[in-house]
């Protein structure tokens, strides 16, 4: 196995391997060439491809269970809808419309918030002012800064657990995860 590919998904992807959140994004240029994808399918994750105007191309790895819950938010649905998602339909729709979205936006579509499982309020506060957010972590906070901060918090947690478990020799396919995040 690729321990740089599994180091570089624990650095990204530990809250969702965790299942802490719905999505991770990783740009491709960080990718090796030839990815497991495989190995994480195994694992129920799901693999789908973004690119927004020629700019290196995106992977969005997301378990569907999770996600669907994260776009049935009554505030993400609302927004999402407003911007024309079919929140009626099922979250493969929403995610090929967010893949139209990302080729035909001029702005980068920063509703890709929800679908990484940003708090609502966070993703909507970014979209409508960028400068006035309350905290600066993973991303900007505008809503809870507590319930941010102990996100901010178990998503660490999860990255050093997972670090320190591929560091001993351990896997990311080989184990079940959310039993090591403790």
């Amino acid at each position: 196995m690729n321990r740089n590919f599994e180091t570089l998904l624990a650095h990204h992807c530990a809250p969702l391997l965790f299942c802490k959140k719905p999505a991770a994004l990783l740009a491709e240029k960080n990718l090796p060439k030839k990815c497991p994808w495989q190995l994480l399918r195994q694992k129920g994750f799901h693999i789908f491809r973004l690119q927004w105007r020629g700019q290196t191309p995106l992977t969005l790895i997301y378990h569907p269970d999770m996600l669907n819950a994260t776009l049935s938010h009554k505030r993400a649905r609302r927004a999402l809808e407003e911007m024309g998602y079919p929140v009626e339909s099922n979250w493969r729709d929403m995610l090929s419309f967010l893949r139209r979205r990302f080729y035909e936006s001029e702005d980068f579509p920063h509703e890709v918030g929800f679908f990484l499982g940003y708090p609502p309020e966070d993703v909507i506060g970014f979209m409508e002012c960028r400068e006035d957010c309350k905290l600066c972590g993973q991303w900007k906070v505008f809503g809870d800064v507590e319930e941010a901060e102990a996100l901010f918090a178990e998503y660490a947690h999860c990255r050093k657990t997972l670090l320190r478990h591929i560091e001993n020799g351990g896997s990311i396919f080989t184990e079940e995860l959310p039993a090591l995040a403790g």
